[in-house]
């Protein structure tokens, strides 16, 4: 055992504390703490025992917090929780202090949780995974989760545990996706459903009054639907999009709404918008007006399809790889916004042909604010000035912070 002085918050909600002469981080422990903790020879030590906790340290709202791999942040103190979020921002954009008014989401309210399955012959682990173990930490409810979506994780665990797996070990999960009209569950398993299962899946979504229960075999491969009971849908603007099973949703209804009026803030008077990792189409839909056209693009057939639909024809959307074919300058040459919002990797690609383009504005969403500032750096070295920037806090507890920024060609 050694006593160690926390000094700092890492970014990832670790703290920091110099042990033997090197930097160490220990999960659970808060600045200025003294604690008892155990060092590994990775640089990380496990927490045993906090000597002189911090004025900051608070009670968790979540029974499982510490072991669950989702919150690593209850223990800290709201005031601190967010001044520890809106710093991490400020050093990433040094030059850069003055933000529109940061967002911070209610607790209960995510809308779009994965449960964790994993089986070894007849033992069944339903819950969310642990962090760096490869194990499931099975739970009862959640605490940050809206409560359509906690009520469900008793009846997902029975229902997994009910069915007879083909294979003797495996991995796989189960998408809870809170939508307009209801539930939308998505499980993926390694093999095929059988009659058994199927009628199974009927009967959790009919008993659970899910709007729509699918499956499919691994992230890479089409979900069949096994019951639908209800189309799952979602608002975007003027417009009703059928959501396809897995398509990926803001995490929170409140977050996607400040993140479309922020958006269209930051779009402004735009004549003609260019959305580029439109999925469903949140930004897409939310942005089409009488005297506005929008051109969208995703990698997502199901999405881009579904957008489609739901504009009825008058968003033109392709699927395209944006990380290996971006728009290229002479493609956006009439744009006068582009919209982007990848996946956590970022648009790096997409991003150095922007700065090559004469777009005048350039709308950039980011749920990973260290690949977002590579991005921000590739625009602004082609002469582009970052004008207006807005941290959204949709992930409760958890050190990750959205960011939406808009730029302007200088």
């Amino acid at each position: 055992m050694t006593v160690a002085k926390i000094s700092d918050l890492a970014r990832q909600g670790d703290g920091v504390a110099e042990i033997g002469g090197r930097k160490c981080f220990v999960a659970g422990a808060l600045t200025g703490e003294t604690v008892d903790v155990e060092p590994d020879e990775n640089g990380r030590a496990k927490l045993l025992r906090v000597v002189e906790p911090s004025p900051d340290r608070v009670d968790p709202v979540c029974p499982y917090a510490g072991t669950c791999g989702g919150c690593s942040l209850q223990h800290l103190a709201e005031r601190a929780y967010r001044d520890f979020k809106l710093r991490r921002v400020r050093e990433l954009f040094p030059s850069f202090q003055e933000f529109d008014e940061p967002f911070f989401a209610p607790v209960r309210s995510r809308r779009r949780i994965t449960l964790g399955v994993c089986w070894n012959g007849k033992a069944r682990f339903v819950g969310f995974n642990i962090e760096k173990s490869g194990r499931v930490c099975p739970v009862e409810n959640c605490a940050v989760a809206v409560a359509e979506a906690g009520r469900l994780i008793g009846p997902v665990r029975a229902f997994i545990e009910s069915l007879r797996f083909p294979v003797r070990k495996g991995t796989g999960d189960v998408l809870i996706q809170i939508t307009d009209t209801g539930a939308d569950v998505l499980i993926t398993l390694p093999f095929a459903p059988d009659d058994e299962a199927r009628k199974a899946a009927a009967d959790f979504g009919a008993a659970n009054d899910v709007a729509r229960v699918a499956w499919r075999q691994s992230e890479r491969s089409a979900a069949e639907p096994l019951a639908v009971f209800r189309t799952p849908v979602l608002r975007m603007g003027d417009f009703t999009v059928a959501v396809p099973a897995g398509a990926f949703l803001q995490p929170s209804r409140e977050g996607q709404e400040v993140l479309q009026e922020t958006v269209s803030a930051y779009v402004g008077k735009a004549k003609k918008v260019v959305d580029l990792f439109c999925g469903v189409g949140t930004f897409a839909l939310s942005l089409l007006k009488k005297k506005r056209t929008v051109e969208a693009a995703d990698l997502a057939p199901e999405a881009v399809a579904a957008l489609t639909k739901a504009s009825e024809g008058r968003i033109k959307a392709v699927v395209r790889n944006l990380f290996k074919t971006p728009f290229y300058p002479d493609e956006l040459e009439k744009a006068d916004a582009v919209v982007f919002d990848p996946p956590r990797a970022g648009a790096e690609a997409q991003s150095r042909q922007l700065a090559a383009s004469g777009v005048p504005v350039v709308v950039a969403v980011s749920c990973n604010p260290q690949t977002f500032a590579r991005d921000a750096k590739i625009l602004t070295d082609g002469g582009y000035a970052m004008t207006r920037l807005k941290p959204v806090d949709q992930f409760v507890f958890t050190p990750h912070t959205e960011i939406v920024a808009r730029f302007e060609r200088r």
